[in-house]
């Protein structure tokens, strides 16, 4: 089988996903989801004129000669109003937040009075509807403020809460069940670990799966026999997606195709990158099947390329800007030419100037952790000088 396109494969990946249904939650619950409709404004804000400052609310042909001396006929904090009328030639002691009372438009400052008793004495003459912010200032009842697909965060929280929502529509969090294969495979502090590979993509692809909007579902460990695998697969037949780590390639001990043959329709096998070639995609039953290589840099580098858009399109999540999303940078020092694969190259960028590891092996997780970009290096690209600009992208893991 030819190696595939790596665009092609995300696109073919990506083809026939759709959001998944929409459900309701409370307004502490929406953060990090995505919004399922366009979200209106229930009442304006502010609901009502009211003070920005301490002062005092007048009319403003009262004042339009200073100084003059003015009568304080009832107060309005902030929550309790002054319901009668003002009349001309008084005044109300308002205090910032409080409601602009009936008959008055403006806001003396009380830096600009002298009080004197019931009584104030204005100094200056103010500008009329001066302190004074309007009804629906910040927004109006029935104004579309939050939008469909849109991810929310913290301060889109704030806004719906300020526009009277108590609960918020949002797309359902996709289930990605992740299985982990070999043989070699143990867990974090197992006892029988001297001659054993311990466990780490597995971690590192569940917090992803979290940081993306997903709901991670770990079904442990798979042993290298075909009883195996199929017992971990009864654990995931309810996920959107299914990720297994391991046993992607064509040993004797790889065994995810011969497992998979009579429900796994594959899409592709085998992609032209690196690191990532023996990648599969394919469907299982009502599930997305992605099959991602062992070695835990190769699986965490297809995870950006190939997981987080899945899992962004299942959520809904409108993304405008192109993915993945390339900038460029000075190269640090010099490349040699690139074979058949896309190679994507961990490097370190410091003030835009780009330095590749010189150890690029796909089992060494402490080089990519020191990460924070990918050089990309298409196929067949020529030997490049240090100074030249490179695609780079960055590391979202």
């Amino acid at each position: 089988m030819s190696l595939l396109n790596l665009n092609k494969a995300i696109k073919k990946a990506l083809s026939n996903i759709a959001p998944l249904d929409i459900q309701n939650v409370s307004l502490l619950e929406a953060n990090n989801r995505v919004l399922s409709n366009n979200l209106k404004a229930l009442k304006s804000h502010p609901p009502y004129d009211n003070s920005s400052m301490d002062g005092y609310a007048i009319s403003f042909e009262s004042i339009k000669k200073t100084p003059i001396k003015i009568e304080v006929i009832g107060e309005a904090p902030a929550g309790h109003p002054f319901l009668k009328k003002v009349p001309k030639d008084k005044a109300v002691r308002i205090f910032t937040g409080g409601i602009i009372p009936n008959g008055t438009d403006t806001v003396v400052i009380q830096e600009n009075v002298i009080v004197s008793g019931k009584y104030i004495i204005i100094k200056n003459t103010e500008q009329q509807f001066q302190h004074i912010r309007k009804k629906g200032l910040d927004f109006k009842k029935g104004q579309v403020l939050l939008n469909k697909g849109q991810l929310l965060k913290p301060k889109d929280i704030a806004l719906a809460a300020s526009m009277n929502h108590t609960s918020l529509p949002v797309y359902k969090k996709p289930k990605i069940a992740v299985i982990s294969t070999g043989d070699e495979i143990v867990l974090p502090g197992s006892k029988d670990a001297e001659y054993k590979i311990i466990t780490s993509n597995s971690y590192g692809i569940l917090s992803y799966i979290k940081n993306l909007g997903g709901e991670g579902i770990d079904c442990g460990i798979a042993k290298d026999t075909i009883e195996s695998i199929k017992d971990k697969l009864t654990l995931a037949k309810d996920a959107d997606i299914i990720v297994t780590l391991g046993g992607a390639s064509v040993g004797d001990y790889d065994l995810i195709q011969k497992s998979l043959k009579d429900d796994l329709k594959i899409g592709f096998w085998k992609i032209a990158m690196r690191p990532g070639k023996p990648l599969i995609y394919g469907t299982m039953n009502k599930s997305k099947f992605l099959g991602l290589p062992g070695n835990p840099v190769s699986s965490m580098v297809c995870s950006q390329l190939f997981l987080k858009p899945m899992i962004e399109k299942f959520l809904g999540l409108k993304n405008k800007n192109e993915y993945p999303k390339i900038l460029h940078a000075e190269l640090g020092q010099d490349l040699p030419k690139n074979d058949i694969r896309e190679d994507y190259i961990r490097a370190k960028l410091n003030n835009n100037i780009v330095h590749p590891f010189e150890k690029q092996d796909s089992s060494m997780l402490a080089n990519f952790q020191r990460s924070n970009v990918y050089i990309i290096r298409p196929p067949h690209a020529k030997s490049i000088k240090k100074g030249n600009q490179v695609p780079i992208l960055f590391i979202d893991l």
